[in-house]
């Protein structure tokens, strides 16, 4: 073989090897495209019976915010004892132990120590420094966080995302329990931190939970909430807020009053006192933030009884 068939040869054996790397790379990169892409919209599903029933291999966290706790007993303390970490923030952690002693439960008690929360966080300055000295001496953690620029509820998202990567625990949700009542700012600051809190625990679903209804942050693209039977029987009432910006592009199934590439902003559109079409589904795909809100009275007067979604066909 003379030298330049020799190179001819090698160079065909050389674009052949390459060609089939080539195709290997894509056909892997594809599917790491579609696996991500699946990934991304499981995140973007929102079941509230997570809340109600969740399964055992759903982690969450508890965290208590300083405002009345008006949960009923069997929800709240089966809400406290599946989670995987427990927070009181700042004064939350007295109105944590005022709830527990309403129900005859002795947090100091040793029988008792399964409500004792993992991690206290806040300025303290709406705490008994003897009650917290007191609570990490049988095992919380104390971290105190004077930083005014920030809201104790900030600040305890941070301490928490550090807490659960020092110990190793991965969560699906973290379930804020606060009243939507008292101070108006400081109903606003709450839902200010969800939108801060994408910058603070990311893939992590968070719902501001009240005993009359539930919040949480609907981000850019597209998602799907499950709306219980419960629900759907009795019209309960849901909404769509575009807080910070206006929304120039929404759409939505499953509402009585849907939005079609619809926009919304303060002083124009919102959607306030919505309800669904009897179908078990909500989708809203958004190119902003949105805030969802919606009631959860029905479920909360059959909270022991709660069962699946709906299964009446959805007319879209």
């Amino acid at each position: 073989m003379d030298k330049r068939s020799f190179c001819v040869k090698l160079s065909t054996k050389f674009w052949e090897c390459f060609s089939r790397y080539i195709s290997q790379f894509f056909r892997e990169y594809e599917l790491a495209l579609g696996m991500q892409h699946e990934a991304e919209i499981e995140k973007n599903v929102w079941d509230p019976l997570n809340i109600f029933n969740a399964s055992d291999d759903y982690a969450y966290a508890v965290v208590v915010l300083n405002r009345p706790i008006r949960l009923k007993p069997s929800l709240m303390l089966q809400l406290w004892e599946k989670a995987r970490v427990t927070v009181t923030v700042d004064g939350g952690t007295q109105r944590w132990l005022n709830y527990l002693n309403e129900e005859g439960i002795d947090i100091w008690n040793a029988n008792d120590r399964k409500y004792i929360p993992n991690l206290i966080t806040g300025d303290m300055d709406s705490s008994s420094p003897y009650i917290i000295h007191k609570l990490k001496s049988i095992g919380s953690k104390i971290i105190v966080t004077p930083d005014q620029m920030y809201t104790d509820y900030t600040k305890a998202l941070v301490q928490l995302d550090i807490y659960t990567k020092a110990e190793g625990i991965k969560l699906d949700g973290i379930f804020v329990i606060v009243e939507c009542s008292g101070r108006f700012d400081h109903v606003l600051g709450n839902v200010n931190t969800l939108y801060k809190a994408e910058h603070m625990i990311r893939n992590v679903q968070i719902i501001q939970i009240a005993a009359d209804s539930l919040t949480w942050l609907l981000k850019p693209g597209f998602h799907r909430i499950m709306v219980p039977d419960e629900l759907l029987q009795g019209n309960n009432w849901c909404g769509l807020l575009p807080i910070g910006a206006p929304a120039k592009h929404i759409s939505t199934t499953g509402l009585k009053w849907n939005l079609d590439n619809a926009s919304m902003q303060f002083g124009g559109l919102v959607s306030t006192s919505n309800t669904y079409d009897k179908c078990p589904e909500v989708t809203v795909n958004t190119d902003v933030s949105l805030i969802w809100t919606m009631g959860i009275e029905l479920l909360m007067n059959t909270v022991n009884n709660v069962g699946n979604s709906s299964t009446h066909d959805c007319q879209n």
